[in-house]
């Protein structure tokens, strides 16, 4: 009696042991972004009651990288390397009359800017093992590795003697600089729009998730906390603007057990 008494604590003790023990997955990860970006420089110029208005939307992109999952019981860190597509579609214009002359500028510009992303979470999961519902949360850093800004200018004015309607379209290659007078490679100079970020971005990732088995998807949000606009150049008339990605991201990962899984 007293062996098997023994013998059935041995068990228990080491399927407790066996359950505790430290998983390693890796997998590929695939999803799409609703990205955008706050410009307060912007906003509140457009709301001070001047002839200037400002408006911005969400552009949608994608990501796809490579995610591992090192867990224990409820926990798990989660670190993964992607490529992701943020940006933000931007839409101005400003209206002038002078002696019953009407002069009208609109720009329409869509900037999409590629990086690559290192985001760092920490994951709990409801279920046994980190099944189930989760909730998720951890910094990343990123590094700009390209991007294109497409952009329509539209000018207009009714003036009797010098009448004239202008548009332009086009798109601009991203260049990465802390200031807009460092060397452009793209000759930026030539087109309406400039397009140009800071090459680091750093920030917050959180959000909730699911997990099932090897499969887990997650919703979350990026909170941009590095200033993405570079500096005007010294002696510009107006004050340095500044710039926060804010992206939504839905993730699909598949994860392949290497180690405790």
């Amino acid at each position: 009696m007293r062996l098997f008494i023994y013998l059935l604590c041995i068990s228990c003790l080491s399927l407790g042991v066996a359950r505790a023990q430290t998983s390693v997955s890796v997998g590929p990860r695939l999803g799409g972004n609703l990205a955008s970006a706050t410009f307060h420089t912007l906003d509140q110029a457009s709301g001070a009651g001047t002839n200037y208005s400002y408006a911005r939307s969400a552009l949608a992109g994608y990501q796809v990288g490579v995610a591992a999952t090192i867990g224990r019981g409820h926990w798990a860190v989660q670190p993964a390397v992607v490529f992701t597509q943020k940006g933000v579609k931007q839409q101005a214009s400003e209206v002038a009359s002078f002696s019953g002359v009407d002069y009208r500028e609109e720009l329409r510009v869509s900037s999409r800017v590629h990086y690559l992303e290192l985001p760092l979470n920490v994951v709990y999961g409801f279920g046994a093992d980190g099944d189930g519902v989760q909730l998720f949360a951890g910094p990343y850093l990123a590094v700009g590795v390209g991007g294109q800004a497409r952009f329509t200018v539209e000018a207009s004015s009714n003036d009797p003697a010098r009448p004239f309607n202008y548009s332009e379209s086009g798109s601009q290659a991203f260049a990465f600089g802390n200031t807009f007078d460092e060397p452009d490679p793209n000759g930026a100079a030539t087109v309406p729009v400039e397009a140009r970020a800071r090459r680091f971005d750093a920030g917050i990732n959180a959000g909730v998730g699911y997990r099932h088995g090897p499969f887990q998807v997650q919703l979350g949000y990026g909170l941009g906390l590095v200033n993405a606009q570079p500096d005007y150049p010294a002696g510009y008339h107006e004050p340095n603007a500044t710039g926060y990605h804010r992206t939504a991201q839905l993730t699909a990962t598949y994860y392949f057990p290497l180690a405790g899984r």
